[in-house]
């Protein structure tokens, strides 16, 4: 086999090979070797048959056969001995073939950019900390106490007032006339939380048991039917009942109730749990600390086939949560301004520029994903859907690509934990308003 290169311009690269017919037939003889004795052929024991009667009845498939496998092996050969790297799939283009002649054909292939040495050891990392304080505690045991707090039947006679549960059945119309989805049946709601529909709630203050309340409102702009959002609405509802809700002790009782030993050990608990949602938001603003030290590192010439289906990707991503907001199903009516353009390009480049490091540090200290850590993580995801494990399970068999998808998120945090645990770490104790504040403050680019 002779490779090539006839031309190459950035990381783009253009093979000619050429397989010479002696090496091709010398293939297919090896491969009549490795078959002849499962061959029958009439009149002659298996195995025995004439090489030449053989080639002459099944030289066209065992040439289609070794043809397929010589360009296979051919082109990682090639890719090999020029030490190219491929970004993506290279692009084969058949010149010449055929049983009486050379193999010869053409390689376009775009290489992975050279990246330089990483040093992961002089890499300063700030570690955000935050530690619970007794506002924090004491707000989460108030939550708790208002969540599982007893309601209990009022009197006929007492109208519903601020922090009553009120049961109630409605009826709905937009000028007179009624809509789908315009009916509820045994609804619950508790007065001056508002949750139900923006100043519905104030409408139902002083109704009484088995009363029936007119409620004029405002249907939300983001209700699923685009035409009737923002439509006034008229609600004749049927009050079933009313509640006064009766005061939660927070007490040792109260812990015991909520799975803990006592009301110390129930704090404790609450205490960790806070800590630990500290943990993950302050862990995310570390990993993306990281990105952007790797982002703003690196210059890399980009691969364009990779940038490409990066940016179809997060083009398709874009126009669906555009969908989503203006409640449009038809995606040909959503169309990206120059500003989402500039937007996609941008998050795309450093979507796969990271990548590319990423991927470098991995091979660099060989960092891997195994079979059975990609199948714990398939365990995580079939506990998310309880009752649709089977479903799920033969959905990823069916569709081993999917199952690839798992793998790019376990990498990735293998990567940037490996990163974590060579860097210079410094831990930085802030308070829970300052670390609100820097969630405000920062909108990363999604990588």
């Amino acid at each position: 086999m002779k490779v090539n290169v006839t031309s190459s311009k950035g990381l783009e690269s253009n093979l000619k090979v050429v397989v010479t017919k002696k090496e091709i037939q010398e293939k297919i003889n090896n491969r009549l070797d490795e078959v002849k004795d499962n061959i029958n052929i009439k009149g002659f024991r298996p195995g025995k048959a004439p090489k030449d009667l053989l080639l002459k009845q099944f030289g066209k498939a065992l040439y289609g056969e070794v043809f397929e496998k010589t360009i296979n092996e051919s082109v990682q050969q090639a890719l090999n001995e020029k030490k190219i790297k491929p970004a993506s799939q290279p692009k084969i283009d058949i010149k010449s073939s055929g049983e009486d002649s050379d193999l010869e054909f053409t390689i376009n292939v775009e290489k992975v950019p050279d990246i330089k040495k990483i040093e992961l050891d002089k890499i300063q990392l700030e570690k955000l900390q935050v530690i619970p304080d007794k506002k924090d505690l004491d707000a989460r045991l108030n939550q708790l106490a208002e969540s599982s707090k007893k309601y209990n039947d009022k009197d006929l006679k007492e109208p519903a007032v601020k922090d009553d549960l009120v049961e109630f059945s409605f009826e709905a119309t937009i000028d007179d006339k009624p809509f789908e989805g315009n009916k509820g049946e045994k609804l619950q709601i508790v007065l001056g939380k508002d949750l139900f529909i923006k100043g519905f709630d104030k409408q139902i203050l002083g109704s009484k048991k088995n009363e029936e309340k007119i409620a004029i409102v405002n249907l939300p702009d983001n209700y699923p039917k685009k035409e009737l959002a923002g439509k006034k609405t008229k609600f004749k509802c049927k009050i079933l009942n009313i509640k006064k809700p009766s005061e939660q002790k927070i007490d040792d009782a109260f812990a015991k109730n909520m799975g803990a030993k006592d009301l110390k050990d129930l704090e404790s608990m609450i205490e960790k749990q806070i800590s630990q949602e500290f943990e993950n938001i302050t862990n995310q603003l570390l990993n993306k600390e990281i990105l952007d030290i790797l982002d703003k590192e690196y210059k890399l010439d980009l691969p364009k086939g990779m940038l490409e289906n990066e940016m179809k990707s997060v083009e398709h991503t874009l126009i669906h949560e555009k969908m989503r907001e203006k409640g449009e199903k038809d995606h040909s009516k959503i169309k990206l301004d120059e500003k989402d353009k500039k937007e996609l390009k941008k998050i795309s480049e450093r979507r796969v520029k990271l990548a590319l490091v990423l991927t470098h540090i991995a091979d660099e200290n060989s960092i891997k994903v195994s079979p059975q850590e990609l199948q714990t993580e398939l365990e995580k995801q079939l506990k998310m859907y309880p009752g649709q494990e089977k479903t799920i399970k033969e959905y990823y068999q069916k569709n081993p690509g999917e199952l690839t998808k798992l793998k790019g998120p376990l990498f990735e945090e293998k990567v940037i934990n490996f990163i974590k645990d060579k860097a210079k770490l410094k831990i930085k104790h802030i308070k829970k308003e300052d670390l609100e504040k820097l969630m405000k403050q920062d909108k990363p680019i999604k990588a």
